[in-house]
């Protein structure tokens, strides 16, 4: 009997602190994430912040967005795609795609109201994250603009936005230098 309440005791302290192990890598694995987005966050609003306001407007090729149009596409995008791919929200109309293409161009002139979307679509993307659980982050989203229509988790999702803030970014980068403007030092968080 002592033998049977031992192992029981010991496969009770054994399954709690498999348990607890596991709540402590999530948790870290969370806040690590987390840290990594505020770098994001800091990092871009910096390269805003690097580009003077008269010079939202200069496009490096006729071909490609302006500076203002790369970063309120940014900061759109951000909000957009995390609506959409996290927080399982409408598909939008063609004519939502176009008014959404009308408000970055108008938007882009504006170093305030390109720093504001910019701001609030990672506020949103970072908030939505640190809100998500184990198992919403297992749930399936479809990529609806794909022929294919794969579906992957929502963790994946957090990982496509981020690249995508990244490819728009690194394009605003290279207007800043374009310009002869020194651009922030690049960190990884």
């Amino acid at each position: 009997m002592k033998k049977s309440i031992f192992y029981f005791v010991l496969g009770a302290v054994v399954m709690s602190t498999i348990a607890f192990v596991d709540v402590k890598n999530s948790n870290a694995e969370i806040e690590a994430y987390v840290e990594l987005l505020n770098g994001t966050k800091d990092y871009t609003l910096e390269l805003l912040e690097a580009m003077p306001a008269d010079k939202y407007t200069f496009r490096p090729h006729d071909s490609i967005r302006s500076f203002g149009e790369q970063m309120a596409h940014l900061g759109m995008s951000t909000k957009f795609l995390t609506s959409i791919f996290i927080k399982n929200g409408a598909l939008p109309s063609q004519e939502d795609f176009a008014k959404f293409d009308t408000m970055e161009k108008e938007m882009a002139t504006s170093k305030e109201a390109v720093t504001k979307a910019v701001t609030e679509g990672l506020d949103d993307m970072i908030a939505t994250y640190k809100s998500m659980t184990k198992e919403t982050m297992k749930e399936k989203f479809t990529v609806f603009f794909d022929p294919k229509q794969p579906k992957f988790e929502k963790e994946k999702g957090f990982k496509f936005i981020n690249d995508h803030l990244i490819h728009h970014r690194a394009q605003a980068l290279v207007a800043l230098r374009m310009q002869g403007i020194k651009a922030p030092d690049y960190r990884l968080y």
